[in-house]
């Protein structure tokens, strides 16, 4: 799959007619539904393509997850290269938290969600645990179907091998959050988790 291309093409336009003059990431990404997280699996790192604060045309590595407390995100990854990845969320003790929902993703609302261009607002369609469209504009509230239902949460999404392989799952920020990680790869496979609101704060995620 290509590293979210649209993307790509529109920063370079829009950089080359002026349009980005005087902004920043910052800016750029208040033009963003922050609730929706869409990354790639790859054994040597995280790819980051839709990243809450992330509104650059160069997202890196494992890049840092900056969550809101008590706002509900709706993550979409795909297996890039084919070899075993799931996803967790963990404490800085390590710990896998079960504050993971499960959600089935479809590979085209995937790619719909992965192609959407940077400043361009995005909700998710979620109905019976099913992820069956991606809409766009300018949309205001969490239209990812709600708060994860407490009766089905999880501390690690299944291992899928099959490359191109899509999976999702939705997620209330905490305060106990300090990295994602993916079980098979934890030394390379693992990124941060910066919290603001409540008591957490961006010195809460570090991870021992």
């Amino acid at each position: 799959m290509t590293e979210n291309t649209s993307r790509r093409r529109f920063l370079k336009v829009a950089a080359a007619t002026g349009a980005l003059a005087g902004l920043n990431a910052t800016v750029l990404a208040q033009g963003q539904d922050e609730t929706v997280i869409v990354l790639g699996g790859k054994t040597s790192a995280w790819q980051g393509y839709r990243v809450p604060g992330e509104a650059t045309e160069e997202v890196p590595d494992n890049p840092t997850l900056n969550l809101q407390t008590g706002t509900t995100y709706t993550l979409l990854w795909q297996n890039v290269d084919g070899q075993p990845h799931n996803f967790a969320i963990q404490d800085s003790q390590g710990n896998n938290l079960e504050v993971l929902e499960p959600l089935s993703v479809p590979s085209d609302v995937y790619e719909e969600a992965n192609g959407t261009d940077a400043g361009e607002s995005i909700s998710l369609n979620v109905s019976g645990g099913n992820v069956t469209g991606v809409s766009t504009g300018n949309m205001t509230g969490n239209m990812t179907g709600g708060e994860p239902a407490s009766d089905s949460l999880v501390g690690k999404t299944e291992i899928i091998s099959e490359q191109g392989a899509v999976q999702g799952a939705r997620f209330t920020a905490t305060e106990e959050m300090a990295t994602y990680i993916c079980l098979v790869h934890p030394n390379t496979m693992v990124g941060e988790v910066a919290l603001e609101g409540g008591d957490g704060g961006m010195g809460n995620n570090s991870s021992s």
